[in-house]
């Protein structure tokens, strides 16, 4: 009978997502009218009032950049939580930091990474199923 190896895997798509720096954008195209617009601005011109700086890269991030965070930070402690609990055999983290949480025109770059993750992790994916 064929020996079969089980192993379990799993893909932390928040591996390096925790702390990531916002990109501020270059341009703003339009003004955002909408209630959560509103509400970012007056929180932007709060902050500004007591962070006073000049430069773009010092500005405080927008409520929508803060609340990306936080859900970031969140999906972060509870992969890790469950991971610790139940380590998985095979651990594949692609790197996806830089792409932002509503991108999803940029499923195909997404894609691409985890393939690339797959490729740096084959020696280890063939080692833990006894093929190497």
């Amino acid at each position: 009978m064929p020996r079969v190896n089980f192993c379990e895997g799993q893909v932390n798509l928040n591996g390096d997502i925790a702390g990531k720096h916002f990109q501020k954008p270059k341009n703003i195209i339009k003004q955002d009218k909408s209630v959560v617009g509103k509400i970012t601005s007056l929180v932007t011109e709060y902050t500004a009032s007591v962070f006073s700086t000049t430069k773009v890269e010092d500005q405080p991030p927008s409520l929508f950049e803060a609340i990306a965070g936080s859900v970031n930070i969140a999906q972060d402690r509870i992969t890790r939580s469950r991971m610790a609990g139940d380590p998985p055999d095979i651990l594949l983290s692609p790197k996806l930091s830089h792409i932002g949480l509503l991108e999803f025109y940029r499923a195909n770059e997404a894609i691409s990474e985890g393939k690339k993750c797959v490729q740096r992790m084959l020696p280890e994916i063939q080692h833990v199923l006894g093929m190497a």
